[in-house]
């Protein structure tokens, strides 16, 4: 996560972890490891699911840095740099 959450820093946003505390099954990829990011008024901006997934890592997942960029503008169509100070 660290890479998206420097990536959100950067660009101007702020950032608030929350933990889903639901045990989900290393078997799937989709809820597994699945973030979502949303606005201050809870809307949410983009969901992907396995992102934290250790099968996803590195293609496609958190230290994918191709990943990161797509997440970062799916946030920034849902919340322009802006909206967001």
């Amino acid at each position: 996560m660290q890479p998206l959450i420097n990536e959100l820093l950067s660009l101007g946003y702020s950032v608030k972890l929350v933990h889903v505390p639901n045990e989900t099954s290393m078997a799937d990829v989709e809820e597994h490891g699945y973030i979502c990011l949303k606005s201050s008024a809870g809307d949410e901006l983009v969901r992907r699911g396995g992102f934290q997934h250790n099968r996803k890592l590195r293609a496609g997942g958190s230290w994918d840095p191709k990943a990161v960029e797509e997440v970062c503008e799916c946030a920034k169509k849902g919340v322009p740099l802006a909206a967001a100070a």
